[in-house]
């Protein structure tokens, strides 16, 4: 049996030995980022292998128009999975559903894994985010697409450990404590309430949002980036007319998962027929924009961003510097005080998140005896900051990528697996 944390931006996978959680290296060192590369007449790529991929298919045609028509690049997958809005996309022409996608990189593991065990398992442990949606049958129905995505991949056996429970059943400690764990990874927020016993571990409370880093990423993008690529422009049409650039053509480049995603043909539509009628408006932006989206370049952009969040972590400035010669080039310095401003409604809601886990559980912030922060996220100091301000002397750090894969499988064994008669959220 395997335990998968198949998280927005990494992967991880464990076995059971000696009632101990072991987590398999398969090659990555043990954490997968959650990435799958497609062109025609190949197998997919995954990983880092699918993310070198694309590095080289980026250069060798660099100065090919539509290089959606050679090569597909897809991130964040699980955001797709659990978006009920999302059903699918096309790859070369072919419709595939969203399972079907996750699938390819979820067999893709299983492929590993199996190898690296030499003992094929068709039964799987998953973990989930407590709150897929707030409606209890969509919540229902977006679970069973992991489990069919699961399926797919060549499980036989699927069942779920609520991500935050997995953590907590792997950071628990001494009997009496109750242990807070903040779950932030790349597309939720998930805090779990739970008192470790003598037998065991109760759980008190699970709550869980749609905040991760992802957004912080594109709030940074928004704020700072996009506007490099027209946004809040404006330009006068044919007839003399003033308007404003549509908002929904430049506010595309920072959805970094669901751009690879879409169906671009509208987009391009309307940035040439900008570029043909429309007059006073910044050509070279709408150049770039439209170079930007045929030459499939949402990630090569997320991961300036990516690192540009991750070094005002350790430092109090960093720049973006980012080009699509020969049309855009900027330079965008961020202080970690702006980058704080402009997250400050996040930060504001993942505190009400811990309100409300410690109100379900009947607590107090003086009740709990230790918080863990688990998922990369965690890591940006505002979110640090405002767990110590709530929490003082009771906060420390887990294993940041591995905590969740790591506890799936005694939390399984434990009987603290989601069931289908839970309601959501429980």
């Amino acid at each position: 049996m395997y335990g998968i944390d198949f998280g927005t931006s990494n992967t991880v996978v464990t076995v059971l030995e000696g009632g101990k959680s072991r987590v398999l290296d398969l090659g990555e060192g043990g954490v997968i980022p959650s990435l799958l590369y497609f062109e025609r007449e190949r197998r997919p790529s995954v990983g880092h292998e699918a993310m070198a991929d694309y590095g080289e298919a980026l250069q060798r045609w660099r100065g090919t128009a539509d290089l959606y028509s050679r090569f597909r690049f897809f991130q964040a997958i699980k955001l797709a999975l659990k978006d009920e809005h999302f059903d699918g996309t096309r790859i070369f022409g072919e419709r595939v559903k969203v399972e079907a996608l996750a699938a390819i990189f979820l067999r893709e593991v299983k492929r590993r894994a199996d190898e690296t065990t030499g003992r094929p398992s068709g039964r799987l442990v998953l973990g989930r985010p407590v709150t897929l949606s707030h409606n209890a049958e969509t919540d229902a129905r977006l679970e069973e697409r992991f489990r069919q995505a699961a399926i797919l991949a060549g499980f036989e056996e699927v069942d779920f450990v609520f991500e935050p429970v997995a953590a907590s059943v792997n950071v628990a400690g001494r009997t009496g404590d109750t242990v807070l764990v903040f779950d932030f990874g790349g597309g939720t927020l998930d805090i779990s309430l739970g008192r470790t016993m003598s037998d065991g571990l109760e759980v008190l409370a699970n709550v869980g949002a749609d905040l991760g880093g992802y957004l912080l990423n594109e709030d940074l993008s928004r704020a700072r980036i996009i506007r490099h690529f027209g946004a809040g422009g404006r330009f006068y049409t044919m007839t003399g007319k003033e308007l404003e650039m549509p908002s929904w053509i430049t506010h595309q480049v920072a959805s970094f998962y669901a751009l690879p995603l879409a169906d671009l043909a509208r987009t391009r539509a309307t940035i040439k027929d900008l570029l043909y009628d429309a007059r006073r408006v910044d050509k070279d932006k709408l150049r770039g924009l439209l170079d930007f989206l045929d030459r499939n370049l949402a990630f090569e952009l997320f991961q300036k961003i990516d690192d540009t969040k991750i070094a005002l972590s350790a430092k109090d400035r960093a720049n973006i510097a980012y080009e699509v010669p020969p049309y855009i080039r900027f330079e965008e310095a961020i202080s970690r005080g702006d980058f704080e401003e402009l997250i400050a409604p996040r930060v504001a809601a993942a505190r009400a998140l811990v309100g409300q886990a410690l109100e379900k559980a009947g607590l107090e912030a003086g009740d709990v005896t230790r918080v863990v922060r688990v998922g990369g996220s965690s890591r940006v100091p505002a979110f640090a900051r405002m767990l110590e301000e709530t929490f003082p002397g009771r906060v420390e750090e887990g294993e940041v990528f591995t905590s969740i894969a790591a506890g799936l499988l005694e939390a399984h064994e434990r009987g603290l697996g989601r069931t289908r008669k839970q309601a959501v959220g429980a």
